[in-house]
């Protein structure tokens, strides 16, 4: 073709590229494209509605949110603790602070606020699925059916209806955000804002996971898919892109060394079977999309690796044979949401980390969009290739998608709290210990003791673990066995000598014997193992005061407050200490501080009018000892007539 056709032939579909653009422009004012989308919506909704009732569950819920120590208090100091520290390996300082933030809002922790949120953040991730779907020129009904699947998938269940995973429904929305305005710049004449706000967007998306890193891979893969040439400006444009990736991505690499996840303490299988672990993953994901089977919340990783693992790699160098193929008689669809799947789920095959399972559910929320984006302009091939055939093929997706809609029902449940999610592995993995003792866990702290003990017997029949032993120990000695509790303690410390909790927890059971002597010994060893483990500092204090060593006592309290300074109990005993040393007026400033983070406790009130009485202060002592019996404190007989 001559250059004069060509540019002839460009300015004609000029016209129709511009009537496109409009349309699109004007989504918010066309119902043919809204009003589906609402559908879509209120669909994806329903099917989660289950996830609105769960409660938090005994994996990593305790340690991201109700026991982290940066979402203590909501100050400048916490802020700056949870964008400068990592929780269990990771950094996702954002998704922390939205739990900082509900917090906040909500005066405590709670599931509904959460997994409310955790809802509208998927719905919001949806909307951009739409959005992106009809950037890439597929039809109005391919779009739905692309954002429809994305919402109603069972395998999106892990990342919306558990607590934790709030990071995969935040990165979620900013990185389809991020990719929906990069779409944009692309199709509207490179206009600079919409190249910005895919900048900005993709900074929040990192902050939020580090899963996040694959955007410029998409991106690229957007420009195959849209005829830009691969060239010295393309890759110049996405510079920022990379770099910020590549930081992030040697920042989660040397976080997790850190960790000691980088240590292949799990499986011992070394680089070379870690890979065909990913590549078996990989195809593991690519027929769960089609077929949802097991959708278990744990794969733990096998002793050995089966013999039929090795032929994924294979099964791989087919794909890529076929998406060659494909590449060379110019499919683009195809090998689009081919990488676009493949990019974006390389990042999470544990070749790198060994983490406690070698595949999940949730590692699939945005990878799947090119899998989704396949289907969509499947449908609008076919029916543009056999318009006879289209009723046919709506009703067969629409009984596949009620199909999927009622399994992610059903999967919702399954978080409900820590008893349904652990029974629900042991339905698949009898075989591996986490299950017996999370569930050993759950029914401690719901004070079944029988049954806990039942269940950390089972796990460590399956494997002789020192948390275990330890689990098992303080159930013990919350039921009155002391004898069993040492026993449990020891057999945990002999294991792994160097866990300082254990000692912590030994020296609590020596010192409810009266072993004194042993039980400031453990305590010692305890701090001196792990000294910012704050209980260490707390039953040495104890031990100190039922010795009447006040000046060790208060020692060891002010110790604990430079790890925790917001725990208005530690605060209290600061006060008694002080006050049993003579220094009333130290403490009244502790028992204030005590009263500033917990004011409805009425004994902080009492104890500080004791304190306002020896130093004659006998108004302030009146004062407080009113509000202390308002707040419910047992005032003792004849305290307001020594005040007289």
């Amino acid at each position: 073709m001559s250059r004069s056709k060509a540019n002839k032939s460009s300015k004609k579909q000029k016209p129709a590229k511009i009537k496109r653009n409009r349309k699109i422009a004007s989504f918010w004012k066309n119902q043919e494209l809204l009003l589906p989308l609402l559908a879509v919506l209120l669909i994806t909704a329903i099917a989660f509605l289950p996830s609105l009732g769960n409660d938090f569950v005994n994996w990593d819920d305790d340690v991201n949110i109700l026991e982290n120590p940066n979402l203590r208090a909501f100050d400048w100091e916490s802020i700056q603790g949870i964008f400068s520290s990592d929780v269990i390996g990771g950094y996702n300082p954002l998704t922390i602070f939205t739990f900082a933030i509900e917090k906040a809002i909500a005066g405590g922790f709670s599931a509904k606020l959460i997994h409310f949120n955790n809802l509208v953040l998927h719905l919001g991730c949806v909307y951009f699925v739409y959005r992106i779907m009809l950037l890439l020129n597929l039809s109005r009904n391919a779009a739905l059916i692309a954002a429809l699947l994305f919402g109603i998938h069972p395998l999106r269940v892990e990342s919306v209806a558990w607590a934790t995973e709030r990071k995969d429904v935040l990165f979620g929305i900013f990185y389809l955000a991020a990719l929906f305005n990069y779409i944009k710049y692309i199709k509207f004449n490179h206009v600079k804002k919409y190249f910005v706000y895919a900048l900005i967007l993709f900074v929040l998306s990192l902050f939020s996971k580090i899963q996040a890193v694959a955007l410029p891979l998409s991106m690229l893969a957007v420009d195959y898919y849209f005829n830009r040439s691969l060239n010295k400006k393309l890759i110049l444009e996405k510079i920022p892109f990379f770099a910020l990736a590549l930081f992030v991505g040697l920042l989660g690499i040397y976080i997790l060394s850190q960790s000691d996840t980088l240590t292949d303490n799990v499986t011992n299988y070394g680089l070379g079977g870690r890979i065909i672990i990913g590549a078996y993953s990989f195809c593991v994901y690519l027929a769960k999309f089609v077929f949802p089977y097991e959708m278990s919340p744990l794969y733990p990783y096998p002793k050995e690796i089966p013999g039929y693992f090795y032929g994924m790699p294979l099964l791989i160098l087919g794909m890529l044979f076929l998406v060659f193929r494909a590449f060379q008689k110019g499919q683009k669809a195809f090998v689009f949401g081919f990488f676009f799947f493949a990019f974006n789920v390389v990042f999470v095959l544990q070749i790198l980390a060994a983490g406690q399972g070698y595949k999940a559910d949730r590692f699939t929320y945005i990878p799947y969009v090119g899998l989704f984006f396949l289907v969509a302009y499947a449908y609008d091939y076919f029916v543009n290739a056999r318009p006879q055939n289209k009723s046919l093929l709506q009703y067969g997706l629409g009984a596949y998608c009620l199909i999927l809609a009622g399994l992610t029902w059903q999967q919702c449940g399954i978080w409900k709290n820590g008893e349904t999610l652990w029974t629900h592995v042991l339905k698949y993995y009898q075989n591996t210990s986490l299950p017996y003792s999370n569930l050993g866990h759950y029914h401690r702290e719901n004070g079944n003791s029988d049954q806990a003990l039942a269940f950390y017997t089972q796990a460590l029949n399956k494997s002789k673990k020192a948390e275990t032993y330890n689990s098992r120990g303080k159930t013990y000695f919350d039921m009155g066995d002391t004898p069993n509790a040492l026993k449990d303690y020891s057999a945990g410390i002999q294991l792994d000598p160097e866990i300082g909790e254990l000692y912590v927890n030994r020296g609590a059971a020596y010192g409810k014997q009266g072993n004194y002597a042993q039980a400031l010994k453990d305590l010692n060893l305890a701090i001196e193992k792990q000294p910012d483990f704050k209980n260490g500092y707390l039953n040495r204090s104890l031990l100190h005061q039922i010795q009447q060593n006040y000046a060790l006592a208060k020692k060891d309290i002010e110790s604990y407050l430079k790890i925790d300074p917001y725990d208005a109990a530690m605060w209290y005993e600061r006060g008694l200490t002080q006050r049993a040393l003579q220094d009333n007026a130290g403490a009244i400033v502790s028992l204030t501080e005590a009263i500033r983070l917990d004011p409805e406790k009425g004994l902080f009130y009492l104890e500080r009018a004791k304190a306002y009485s020896l130093t004659g202060n006998k108004a302030a002592a009146q004062q407080n000892g009113q509000l202390a019996r308002q707040k419910g404190a047992t005032i003792p007989a004849g305290f307001f007539e020594s005040l007289q």
